[in-house]
């Protein structure tokens, strides 16, 4: 009679799943995908984005996606201050702590005249902000930018982290831009933002510069609480018209070799006995 230890494939299942739980792919707070022609979120109980629209030009349109077609919404409207389009999101409520991270899908439709802004936290009270400036590169405004280059007319992912004590890193399609030391993103830097308000897309209406926009559409707004860290912005992938598709995770893969690993012990117990 052959003897063999079944307590061997248990306990790597059982280490298997507990890197699984480890490792636990972040859950959103909120999620927008535009589908049903709507700004509300996915999530029971999540506050719905709000229209920047003071030329009535923003729209709901169908577009290609990463090769998907779905529905996005359109940001429309002039550069003038005032009159330009985009979203916001009142935030009070929704983050259980000042750290949080914004993951977004969308496109610019051209070169503006210098800066587009992508992200506010200052309830468009300043032009300190989440940009891409002149030379195409991701940029917290007025502290650094990233290497790689933005296309305009291309749907793009952006992902920004922020700690709320002064750290923000960024993710250019996932890939690695920038690790800053600021307080830019920090609702708590702004006076005039009481609500924590987040704003995408428009630019400040009061201090200098006030003109830094330009249309565009998007696809999908996802809001965590947390500060995201590299692997978890791998872990989330694109979404809703994502940028690639996303492998196994490993645990997983392990966990079927340690089950199948089990069963070849049990069958061979069955024929040995």
């Amino acid at each position: 009679m052959s003897h063999f230890n079944i307590e061997a494939p248990l306990v790597c299942v059982a280490a298997v799943l507990s890197v699984g739980m480890a490792n636990a792919t972040p859950i959103a707070v909120a999620t927008y995908d535009f589908s049903g022609n709507s700004l509300a979120a996915s999530e029971i109980g999540a506050p719905s984005l709000t229209a920047i629209d003071p030329a009535s030009a923003n729209a709901f349109v169908t577009d290609s996606v990463f090769g998907t077609t779905k529905t996005v919404y359109q940001f429309d409207g002039t550069s003038v201050s005032g009159n330009q389009g985009g979203l916001a999101l009142n935030t009070t409520g929704l983050l259980s702590s000042s750290a949080y991270s914004v993951d977004i899908v969308f496109s610019f439709d051209s070169n503006g005249p210098s800066w587009e802004r992508i992200l506010d936290a200052s309830n468009r009270s300043s032009d300190n902000g989440f940009y891409v400036e002149p030379g195409g590169k991701l940029q917290i405004y007025p502290v650094g930018n990233g290497p790689d280059f933005w296309t305009f007319g291309d749907y793009h992912r952006v992902t920004m982290t922020n700690d709320g004590a002064g750290h923000v890193s960024a993710y250019l399609d996932g890939n690695f831009q920038f690790d800053l030391i600021t307080t830019v993103m920090d609702f708590a830097t702004y006076a005039a933002n009481p609500n924590d308000l987040l704003t995408f897309f428009s630019d400040n209406t009061s201090g200098p510069a006030q003109t830094e926009w330009v249309p565009g559409k998007v696809s999908l707004i996802r809001l965590y609480d947390i500060e995201l860290n590299s692997g978890d912005v791998g872990d989330i992938g694109g979404g809703g018209g994502n940028n690639g598709s996303i492998p196994e995770p490993a645990s997983l893969a392990l966990l079927s070799v340690g089950l199948g690993a089990l069963g070849f012990r049990n069958r061979k117990r069955k024929h040995s006995a």
